[in-house]
């Protein structure tokens, strides 16, 4: 381990040790309590880190991440119980911004009659988001002139967020049996028109809030025991900052709140397993601890990939559902007890089988790209290492001439430095799943879009950040993976110019998927596989 990851999770422990016996009703606060949003968030701390001499104002000495996955481990076990096949309860999906669960997974795996879509939010919320939706869609599609007197079936409709999900299907009139009047030898017939098929239901939302109660006077009992405990620590580093002391007594008044409401949601609803997309969040880890607390099966899957060896411990779920060998092979490293990994993929890489929305033509058109170029496609983040990127485009336009998209994540906004060349261009707000049948070739720094235009067949070049704990996850492709972005525009361009090179790119790509992404079948159909282990 290097200085930063060690005293990192050295940190962290202590934090677990010093504040365990802070408890509320059985459960040590400090184990549902995210440190990393604090230190993460702090760049003053964060270059504290670096330091060696920072190992000295330690209890404890984290020389293997391994350590400190075992310290959740003993507290998980604390709480399981075996687990239960209850084939009759719900499977509860909770819906986040992180599970990016496609529809069509939800409509073709999941029975709307035995699922739930668990959410945070409130009737206020779901509303707000319902208009919100409602007005994009208006603003994103202008019905032409010629269409605009049209009827029926054939009149656009604008999909709207409600308290369900509406999985398929369309609205059927009211009248089950539509008769049709006509004159015959003076005699009057009636003719049947077929029952037309129900919409397929849809799978409800279930708001968490609705088993709120006042924890106001707990809270303020266990926020006086911290802040006795705070005191005891009055020349500690890290526990005499004002702004962590903040952080902490917050912390402790939503992780009480969350707990009252998962456990009156587990005494109300009848669940046979718990989806979520991470256990990093104080809810999904709260509902998995619950959760095990109740026999209950949970599956946590993988949102991105393991970049960073700081965004995937600990390990919490019954069963972490990851993307390849890399990853089993990780957690294995890091201490998951056996047999709680498996490789079951990602649902959203599902959409990768169904057809692009937009043809050939609409593609150039729509994004203003000259149709008589080769495309690239860049995928960044907002302003981070800009000079870089800059570099990398002035290097390539020098000696080809291509259109450059630039997927700006996390924002939608075009990018600025499409507005400093004449070839580069926004991919506006289009899914990179409709863009990646059109483009021949992705760059983007170490990030799961790499995983995903591979897996889309397209070949992929990476600029390697210098990020803390970096795990390696592309150092598989080799030349293609590089810190300076001269010597990646330089592949770039041999890969455009060069058949050899571009031969070269393909085979590592094919070699990196076998080991990343092994199983091409679609995720949500594996998924809907492991569900039923557990449950049935």
């Amino acid at each position: 381990m290097d200085t930063f990851l060690k005293n990192y999770w050295s940190l962290y422990l202590d934090f677990l040790k010093d504040f365990e016996k802070l408890t509320y009703k059985g459960y040590s606060l400090p184990y549902l309590c995210h440190l990393p949003s604090f230190i993460l968030k702090n760049e003053s701390l964060l270059s504290e880190l670096d330091h060696k001499t920072f190992a000295n104002k330690l209890k404890r000495q984290v020389n293997d991440q391994k350590e400190f996955q075992e310290v959740f481990n003993t507290f998980m076990q604390s709480h399981q119980r075996p687990l239960v096949k209850n084939k009759q309860g719900k499977v509860v999906i909770h819906y986040d911004k992180l599970l990016r669960f496609p529809v069509t997974t939800l409509s073709d795996y999941f029975d709307p009659s035995r699922t739930i879509l668990l959410t945070k939010g409130n009737k206020s919320k779901i509303e707000k988001a319902r208009k919100a939706a409602k007005k994009r869609k208006q603003q994103k599609s202008k019905v032409p002139s010629k269409t605009k007197n049209l009827k029926g079936k054939n009149k656009a409709k604008a999909k709207l967020l409600d308290n369900t999900v509406n999985l398929k299907g369309k609205k059927t009139k009211k009248n089950a049996i539509q008769k049709v009047s006509t004159k015959a030898n003076n005699n009057t017939s009636v003719k049947k028109v077929k029952k037309p098929k129900p919409p397929k239901k849809k799978i409800p939302f279930y708001h968490l809030s609705i088993h709120a109660v006042d924890t106001k006077n707990v809270t303020t009992q266990v926020q006086n025991k911290a802040k006795t405990m705070l005191r005891a620590y009055e020349d500690h580093h890290l526990y005499k900052r004002s702004d962590f002391q903040t952080w902490f007594l917050n912390n402790i008044a939503t992780v009480i709140y969350h707990l009252e409401m998962t456990r009156n949601f587990l005494k109300t609803v009848s669940v046979s397993c718990v989806v979520v997309s991470t256990t990093h969040s104080f809810r999904s880890r709260i509902l998995a601890l619950v959760a095990a607390e109740k026999g209950i099966p949970t599956i946590c899957m993988q949102h991105g990939i393991i970049s960073s060896e700081l965004g995937y411990i600990p390990k919490i779920a019954t069963i972490d559902a990851v993307y390849g060998n890399f990853e089993k092979n990780w957690y294995k490293k890091i201490g998951a007890p056996d047999g709680s990994v498996e490789v079951i993929g990602h649902p959203r890489f599902d959409q990768i089988f169904s057809s692009p929305k937009l043809t050939r033509s609409q593609f150039y058109q729509k994004l203003g790209l000259d149709p008589n170029k080769k495309t690239i496609m860049i995928a960044v983040r907002e302003a981070r290492n800009e000079d870089k990127w800059r570099t990398l485009i002035e290097t390539i336009s020098k000696k080809i001439n291509l259109n450059i998209l630039i997927k700006n994540y996390p924002s939608s906004i075009p990018h600025s430095l499409t507005k400093e060349f004449s070839f580069v261009y926004s991919t506006q707000n289009y899914n990179m799943y409709d863009l990646f049948p059109y483009v021949d070739a992705v760059v983007t720094y170490s990030s799961t879009v790499g995983l995903e235009a591979m897996f889309a067949k397209k070949n992929v070049f990476i600029l390697k950040e210098d990020i803390a704990g970096y795990t390696g996850y592309y150092e598989g492709l080799d030349k293609l993976v590089q810190t300076d972005p001269t010597v990646l525009g330089n592949y770039i361009i041999e890969y455009f110019s060069q058949p050899n090179f571009k031969s070269y790119a393909e085979s590592k790509r094919i070699n990196f998927l076998a080991n990343a992404y092994p199983d091409s079948r679609k995720s949500g159909a594996r998924l809907r596989i492991w569900i039923n282990r557990l449950i049935y």
